[in-house]
C-alpha cells in the first residue's frame, strides 16, 4: 500500500451510521452559506440601505453603530441584515459593497440622494472622517452618480507609457498618490510621520523623473484637492489606468514584508481600480472572495 493510499478515507456504505455524520456540512459552512443566500436576495430599498450603511461602519465606533441604529430604526429587517453584514470575512464584505451599490445605482435619484446623506452622517458621527471614509464616499458618488462620469480619453499615450504624461497629470498622479499614502502600504495609526507611505509615494514618483523638481512632497490633500486630483485621473486613457494601479500596487508589495497587501492597503486600491474603472491586478483580485454576480 503506498503512503497515498494509506490517507485515504475508508470506504463507509451509504447506509451505515457513520455516513450521514461524515457527509454532511458542517454548521459554520451552512450558516455561511444562508447568509450567502438572504444578501443575495436583498433588493428592497430599506434592506439595501440598512446594508450598504452597515459596511460603511467604522470597527469598534460606538458613534457609528449609535447613529446607524438611528438611521435604520424604520426598517424592520435591519437587525437581519446588520448581522450578516457583520457575519462576512474581511476579503468578502468590500466586494459585497461594491454589488450592493450597482443595484442601488438602479433607484430613484431620491432614494440615492438619501443614502449619500446618511452615508456621510454616519461617517462623521465619531467626529473624524479618516482617509478610508473619504475613499468610500468617493465610491459611493462614483456608483450612485452624486458626479458625472469621467470622459473617456482616447488620446495621448498608449499602451505602458505613463513616463510620457503631460505635467498636469503627473501633478494629479501626485496629489492623489499622496491621499492614499495614507492607506498604502500599510494604514497611519495616528503618527505625525509615517515612513511607509513617504517611501511608497517616492517610489511612486520615481517613474517620472523628469518631473520630479515640480511635484510636490508627499502632503495629505484636503477633500477637495483629493477629488479635483481624481477627475484628471479619471481622464486618463482607458489603457494607462490599469498601467497606473499596477505602479501602485507593485510598490506596495515592495514594502511590504508578506506576499499579499495589508487588509487596508488592498482596499485602498481596490477602491481606487473601481473609480478609474480599471481590471485589478491578479496578486490583488487573489484577496478577495467575490459574491455570486448571477
Amino acid at each position: 500500500m503506498t503512503a497515498a493510499s494509506s490517507l485515504r478515507r475508508p470506504f463507509i456504505p451509504r447506509d451505515h451510521p457513520l455516513a450521514w455524520i461524515l457527509g454532511r456540512p458542517s454548521a459554520a459552512a451552512h450558516d455561511d452559506h444562508a447568509r450567502q443566500c438572504r444578501l443575495q436576495a436583498l433588493h428592497a430599498p430599506g434592506e439595501l440601505h440598512a446594508a450598504v450603511l452597515a459596511l460603511l461602519l467604522t470597527p469598534g465606533s460606538r458613534s457609528e453603530l449609535e447613529h446607524w441604529q438611528l438611521e435604520t430604526r424604520d426598517i424592520g429587517a435591519a437587525a437581519r441584515v446588520f448581522d450578516d453584514v457583520q457575519g462576512l470575512a474581511r476579503a468578502e464584505a468590500l466586494p459585497w459593497l461594491e454589488l450592493l451599490l450597482e443595484r442601488l445605482a438602479r433607484a430613484p435619484l431620491a432614494q440615492r440622494q438619501a443614502l449619500l446623506s446618511a452615508s456621510r452622517s454616519l461617517m462623521a458621527a465619531d467626529g473624524q472622517v479618516r482617509a478610508q471614509d473619504r475613499l468610500r464616499w468617493l465610491l459611493l458618488r462614483h456608483r450612485l452618480g452624486g458626479t458625472p462620469p469621467a470622459p473617456v480619453n482616447g488620446t495621448g499615450p498608449c499602451d505602458n507609457e505613463l513616463s510620457l504624461l503631460g505635467a498636469a497629470q503627473v501633478q494629479a498622479i501626485a496629489v492623489f498618490s499622496a491621499f492614499l499614502s495614507a492607506m498604502v502600504p500599510l494604514p497611519e495609526m495616528d503618527v505625525p510621520i509615517d515612513p511607509d507611505g513617504e517611501r511608497w509615494y517616492a517610489a511612486v514618483l520615481a517613474h517620472w523623473p523628469y518631473h520630479q523638481p515640480l511635484l510636490p512632497p508627499r502632503q495629505l490633500p484636503d477633500a477637495d484637492a483629493t477629488g479635483r486630483a481624481l477627475r484628471v485621473v479619471q481622464s486618463l486613457p482607458w489603457m494607462l489606468r490599469p498601467v497606473l494601479v499596477r505602479l501602485w500596487h507593485d510598490a506596495a508589495l515592495a514594502l511590504s514584508e508578506s506576499p499579499s497587501l495589508h487588509p487596508e492597503a488592498a482596499d485602498a486600491l481596490r477602491l481606487s481600480c473601481v473609480l478609474l474603472d480599471s481590471p485589478l491586478p491578479p496578486r490583488l483580485a487573489r484577496q478577495y472572495i467575490e459574491p455570486d454576480r448571477r
